[in-house]
């Protein structure tokens, strides 16, 4: 714990090396000190004890000669005086107890005792003999009390103990006061970057108006924190123009695309029924400025909504023979229309993805690929790697070189197009192409020779299958023949599962003779106009609705008994053209195949469509895929005569379509 502390606060840092550092400084003196001071009390009371010897030495030595004691205690009576005098002892020469001379009030000291607090003098006592010689007849002893000294060597310990504990006090609290002058300004800051990183442009910086390094360091923290609000403020400007763009782009989209479809179909109208041959090739010029239109649309809107996070990724797990089988049916003739060969891979493995997302992604690819290849063939192949199926499309196309290998996922950059021909596009595929990469986290990589074609790699993710399911699920599918081109685009629906019991389908209904009968609702009157007149032309009876409520009552009226409807999303602030094509299913008793188009469509809405098995299309949608549409909802309409009230049919179980 302590030591987290220590690593989390430089006070405490500061204020422990401080605290040792004084420590040492102060201790280490002051043992040296006392230590000096000892050793010289004590060398000094021995020299006094010393010297205390030899002032009663001779008549000491006397006395043990006369071996008189009470002469010895006489002689010894001198030493009273002598400060720290605590006894003298008189041995003869085999150690044994001559006298005793203790100073009154002295404790008393037992031979061969050890006394930490006595430091005691030795003196042998000598005398001549008959012959002259030194004759060594006993020893004094002379023992002096060190209580008094020890006593004050301790006070003076604690006093200067006492002065160095206040010193260490002091300097630990001047160090605090100093660190924390130094280190609560820079904590300060410190949390004023943590609440800046975290996007907290509010905080205030402390201490910016010092003038020495900290408060400098402050300024530039502050500058910091106003240049992190501006770019905030310029942020959250751009967020809400990137925004309004989209919003901006979605309206446009929208409104554009009405008179758009009604261009199509006025101009389809036009080229069947021209008068003249110029008359026709004018139309026809028509209808390819709409397409222009139409393109440019689709792809604006695709990247505005991409750019304001207005595309999210359901991931599911979805089998990839589907996708590309889709792929195939979409591309496959465009490209063969073209001179190519086109093909994809007869593969089978479950993936984790968006289906509509990834088929737009790889879609904007293999377009990609056949606008820029003028022979030769595009492929869709695919391999595993790990835990991931890797899916290429490869082209013999003009290539791509190497210095504009980044630069041709920005917007508007195209290869080979500098006169801006639109027929090759207006250079938004790629650069929706990596939004969608982004979306999806499916890894988009490139490679190309220019003159020989390129090659586009996405990385999927493959699903967890059951170890005994696996074999069956990852293996090639046998080659199958190449399927005739397809009469319309695959842009329908997956089919849904059979019809549940409650609703009948069209192939259930009493037969019905003469012309196909079409209901089409549209809250723009212009479009509803345009429509209804191609599909009278071209000999079906059309009834319109500009409303719900109209369209009902058509219904419910008998004005028609519809064989197939045309609605539009968009019907009104609150009504919308999935809720009127399950309310005429309930009101009829009959699961009538339906078109869902709108100029403005989101996943949720494609995925309920899907479910309830209606088919969807963009607007503006094409004359001939209409005709397309209207041919393949009806071809399964019962034939014969007499048209049965329907309504009788039973509706009272839920229902679920599947797609035309």
């Amino acid at each position: 714990m302590f030591l987290k502390i220590f690593s989390r606060s430089l006070v405490a840092r500061s204020t422990a090396s401080a605290v040792v550092l004084v420590s040492v400084l102060v201790a280490v003196p002051m043992v040296v000190l006392i230590q000096s001071d000892v050793r010289n009390t004590r060398a000094e009371l021995a020299i006094r004890a010393e010297m205390a010897t030899r002032i009663v030495l001779d008549d000491v030595t006397n006395a043990l000669w006369d071996l008189d004691p009470e002469e010895a205690l006489t002689a010894l009576s001198p030493l009273r005086s002598i400060d720290s005098f605590a006894e003298a002892v008189i041995l003869g020469t085999h150690g044994e107890r001559f006298a005793i001379y203790r100073k009154p009030g002295s404790p008393a000291v037992a031979d061969g005792a050890a006394n930490p607090a006595a430091t005691a003098a030795a003196v042998p006592l000598t005398r001549q003999d008959r012959t002259g010689g030194s004759r060594t007849i006993g020893t004094l002893l002379v023992r002096l009390d060190t209580g008094p000294t020890d006593a004050a060597i301790r006070h003076h310990v604690l006093v200067l103990g006492g002065i160095g504990a206040i010193t260490l006090l002091l300097v630990v609290l001047g160090v605090i006061w100093a660190t924390r002058g130094v280190t609560l300004p820079i904590a300060g800051m410190t949390r004023a970057m943590a609440d800046l990183a975290a996007g907290d442009v509010t905080v205030t910086v402390p201490v910016r108006h010092r003038d020495d390094e900290i408060g400098r360091m402050a300024k530039a923290l502050d500058t910091f924190r106003q240049n992190a609000i501006d770019l905030h403020i310029a942020k959250e400007r751009a967020e809400q123009a990137v925004a309004s763009k989209a919003k901006f782009m979605a309206a446009a989209s929208h409104d554009l695309r009405q008179p758009a479809q009604s261009l199509l179909m006025l101009t389809a109208m036009l080229r069947a029924t021209a008068p003249s041959p110029k008359v026709a090739e004018s139309a026809r010029k028509i209808e390819q400025v709409v397409m222009t239109l139409k393109q440019l649309l689709d792809e604006l809107l695709e990247v505005s909504r991409l750019d304001a996070g207005g595309v999210t990724a359901n991931i599911a797990v979805h089998e990839v023979a589907d996708l590309f089988d889709a792929l195939d049916s979409q591309y496959g003739p465009v490209a063969r229309n073209k001179g190519l060969a086109f093909s994809v891979p007869q593969y089978r493995a479950p993936v984790l993805t968006d289906r509509v997302l990834l088929l737009r992604l790889l879609g904007n690819l293999i377009d990609n690929a056949i606008r820029y290849t003028p022979s030769g063939q595009v492929q869709v192949a695919c391999l595993e790697s790990g835990g991931s199926l890797i899916v290429e499309v490869r082209d013999t196309g003009i290539g791509i070189p190497e210095d504009r290998l980044d630069a041709i996922w920005e917007e508007f950059h195209q290869i080979g197009n500098p006169e801006r021909n639109r027929d090759n596009g207006i250079g938004l595929g790629l650069s929706i192409v990596r939004r969608l990469a982004g979306v999806l986290d499916h890894p988009v990589k490139v490679r190309s020779t220019p003159g020989k074609g390129s090659v586009f790699s996405v990385t999927l993710p493959l699903a967890p299958v059951e170890p005994a399911l696996e074999p069956m699920l990852r293996t090639e599918i046998p080659p199958a023949p190449a399927p005739a081109p397809a009469a319309i685009p695959a842009m329908v629906a997956t089919p849904a599962p059979a019809a549940v019991a409650g609703l009948a389908t069209l192939a259930d209904a009493p037969a019905k003779s003469g012309e196909i009968a079409i209901l089409v609702i549209d809250d723009d009157q212009f479009v509803l106009s345009a429509i209804s007149m191609f599909l009278t032309t071209a000999g079906h009876r059309v009834v319109g609705a500009s409303s719900v409520a109209q369209g009902l009552r058509a219904v419910e009226g008998g004005d028609i008994l519809p064989d197939a409807m045309i609605a539009d999303y968009h019907l009104s602030a609150t009504e919308n053209g999935l809720d009127f094509i399950d309310t005429v299913w309930h009101r009829l008793g009959l699961r009538i195949p339906a078109v869902l188009i709108s100029g403005r469509l989101d996943g949720a809405v494609t995925a309920r469509a899907a479910e309830m098995g209606v088919i969807v299309a963009a607007k503006p949608i094409m004359p001939d895929r209409l005709s397309a549409l209207v041919e393949q909802m009806t071809a399964a309409r019962p034939a014969g005569a007499g048209a049965a009230a329907v309504g009788a049919l039973d509706i009272a179980a839920p229902h679920k379509t599947p797609t035309i």
